[in-house]
């Protein structure tokens, strides 16, 4: 008995583990100054964590502040999640900065996106990774919501390198799809589940069972 319920278990735990989206990375910054990634992970139905990594020289992101044209981070979303609200997890930068929409960058300019926080202050600002939740109030949400804006860019970032040099930063690369299994393997795996399942019935039906 002991060791078929273990089977089944791990057999549901390992369909159920292969079935969750692994973390998504939207590449490296191309456009402007360089450089960071954004990592997302699915959180639940409703939250998505993303993880804004500074890389190849970059040293921080600035502390912006003036609240028109030079978002600390900004990104967009498809339409219909209207709320939505951010959160910091502990030990995250920025903790407590509020959301704002619509927002054009310059310097260069990679037009307007519909979300963004400011790190305010002025000069240098923390180094990453920067972490934070989007939640939506609404409806499910997905590293699929996250969308370019008209001028092609998904995201935004005010950074500065170890020579002191700043610069607006914004990526324009579609993230890697998380790996499905094929169709066939979770056939073989459905098939070897039921097949536990049946030898488990059966030895309750014959009374071979013992704990």
């Amino acid at each position: 008995m002991n060791k078929t319920i273990i089977y089944i278990a791990t057999m549901l735990a390992f369909s159920a583990s292969i079935a969750k989206a692994d973390t998504v990375t939207f590449p490296t910054s191309s456009s402007g100054f360089c450089c960071f990634n954004v990592e997302v992970t699915q959180v639940n139905p409703t939250d998505i964590q993303l993880q804004v990594n500074l890389l190849d020289g970059a040293e921080s992101f600035v502390h912006s502040g003036n609240g028109s044209n030079h978002p600390g981070f900004a990104f967009n979303l498809t339409s219909g999640f209207n709320p939505i609200s951010i959160s910091f997890p502990t030990g995250s930068l920025w903790t407590g900065q509020p959301l704002l929409t619509d927002v054009s960058t310059n310097g260069p300019s990679f037009g307007t996106f519909g979300y963004y926080f400011d790190n305010y202050g002025t000069g240098a600002g923390d180094q990453g990774p920067l972490i934070f939740n989007i939640i939506s109030s609404s409806s499910d949400i997905s590293y699929l919501n996250l969308v370019t804006n008209t001028d092609g860019y998904y995201f935004a970032a005010d950074i500065q390198d170890s020579q002191g040099a700043t610069g607006e930063s914004a990526l324009n690369g579609p993230p890697t799809p998380p790996t499905v299994p094929e169709p066939s393997s979770l056939l073989l795996l459905g098939t070897g589940v039921l097949s536990a399942a049946g030898i488990l019935r059966r030895r309750v039906m014959s009374g071979s069972l013992r704990s």
